[in-house]
């Protein structure tokens, strides 16, 4: 499916494995706890974006979806993200079952010819914690 680019401000993680399991804990926490700070945005729901990944190191981005002219508080960025065609799953259940649908998108993608990246975007995280749903993309390469 195509996905329209869009516009979020939040907080990087760059890391390797091991750092950004350690890492992406607080930095949602803090993220969570200034959300509310930036103004224009489109809505309460949060995702958490994987970038991109090279020579081991992650590229996580914590973020919330903004309008272009957004506020952004100190130490959070924003980004720009391009229109692109995505895989896409609707994941109900646990947050510890995103990463094993991720794997099963992945899979399908390598059953039926379609060349995933590794960027992925996985929209549904709330304050509270209690989403029953996130939508997850993968992009498929140009």
């Amino acid at each position: 499916m195509k996905k329209d680019g869009f516009t979020a401000v939040g907080l990087i993680v760059k890391q390797d494995w091991e750092g950004l399991i350690r890492e992406m804990p607080v930095k949602w926490d803090i993220f969570k706890n200034h959300v509310t700070e930036i103004e224009n945005r489109k809505t309460n729901v949060m995702m958490d974006i994987s970038l991109k990944q090279q020579h081991g190191i992650y590229t996580q981005f914590i973020c919330a979806e903004t309008d272009d002219h957004a506020s952004v508080p100190n130490g959070m960025q924003m980004q720009k993200i391009p229109t692109h065609h995505y895989l896409h799953h609707l994941h109900h259940g646990s947050l510890v079952g995103i990463a094993e649908t991720f794997g099963e998108m992945y899979q399908y993608g390598k059953d039926n010819g379609i060349e995933l990246e590794n960027m992925k975007i996985d929209i549904g995280y709330t304050i509270q914690g209690n989403e029953t749903h996130h939508d997850l993309y993968i992009k498929i390469t140009d």
